[in-house]
């Protein structure tokens, strides 16, 4: 009996420390999502002076970022989960993905030409976003074509990018305990994507052995 129970413990322990970080990166991932998507709402009752300058840019610009960022992230975890439960929901969710990636690039662009930091931060974010949108049609362009292992690849780069809303606002308040305000912004304006693709390309790489082969069709529109 004490060495099932401890057996059992065992198991426990490994299964938290495998699943619980993915677990808490979809609470936040979550979290943020929702964050987006009631921007619009949110926003006229923020009273500190980095929202509030929101309010003299273009809101429908800025809301195309927040809320069609808020969008592809909610919907990034769900894809992970069901990709071989429902194919059906999967590209159709796919295609709204898509389309919110478009979106949000497009009033990401405007977000980074007034990005805080200068130069340094818009082409950050103004790189993040090209690299965004073109990873998304790149994987969209092989799930038509077939090549399901590419799709999936791509896929997972589009997410890691996509992530970045997250890690960014995870890696801001650790930078500005070291760095002043401008750095701070240009730093991680550049480091929470690329951080994430980092790790992302890490991944692919360690399971790029068992993952191909798998190229039977399943186009996403």
């Amino acid at each position: 009996m004490t060495e099932s129970m401890a057996e059992l413990n065992q198991q426990s322990r490994q299964l938290i420390t495998r699943e619980g970080p993915l677990y808490l990166g979809v609470v936040l991932a979550v979290a943020i999502a929702m964050y987006g998507i009631a921007f619009p709402i949110i926003l006229p009752g923020m009273e500190d002076d980095f929202h509030r300058r929101y309010l003299d840019m273009s809101q429908v610009l800025i809301f195309m970022h927040v809320v069609g960022a808020g969008v592809a992230l909610l919907i990034s975890p769900i894809q992970f989960m069901i990709y071989r439960k429902n194919r059906t929901l999967h590209r159709y969710l796919g295609r709204l993905y898509f389309l919110a990636v478009i979106i949000s690039s497009i009033g990401g662009y405007y977000m980074a030409w007034h990005a805080f930091g200068g130069v340094v931060s818009t082409v950050g974010l103004a790189t993040l976003c090209t690299l965004w949108w073109s990873f998304t049609l790149l994987a969209v362009n092989h799930a038509r074509n077939g090549n399901i292992a590419a799709h999936r690849q791509w896929m997972i780069r589009s997410f890691a990018l996509t992530y970045a809303a997250v890690t960014l606002r995870l890696m801001s308040p650790l930078l500005a305990s070291v760095l002043d305000e401008v750095t701070t912004s240009q730093t991680v304006y550049w480091l929470s994507w690329s951080f994430n693709l980092a790790v992302a390309q890490y991944w692919i790489s360690s399971r790029k052995g068992t993952a191909e082969g798998t190229t039977e069709g399943v186009p996403v529109s």
